[in-house]
């Protein structure tokens, strides 16, 4: 049976502003006040601590927070 093809379809000149202008990086030290208040209001643990090493991310469109991602190391049991 024959896989279906993938159809591949170019962006709108809106949509291709959006991607362009849309920029995820690591926060500053004086960002993780504000990243960790929202962590709080919006997750549903309300909780921002992180164990161990971490990294902390924002995703932002014309310089507002759209999203945060946060890793850190694994526990050790």
């Amino acid at each position: 049976m024959e896989k279906p093809a993938i159809r591949f379809r170019r962006p709108a000149p809106q949509e291709q502003e959006v991607l362009e202008l849309l920029e995820v990086r690591l926060i500053e030290s004086q960002e993780q006040v504000h990243f960790d208040a929202q962590v709080v209001r919006h997750h549903y643990l309300q909780s921002s601590a992180l164990v161990g090493e971490h990294l902390r991310y924002v995703a932002t469109y014309r310089g507002e927070w759209l999203g945060l991602a946060a890793w850190s190391a694994g526990s050790r049991h």
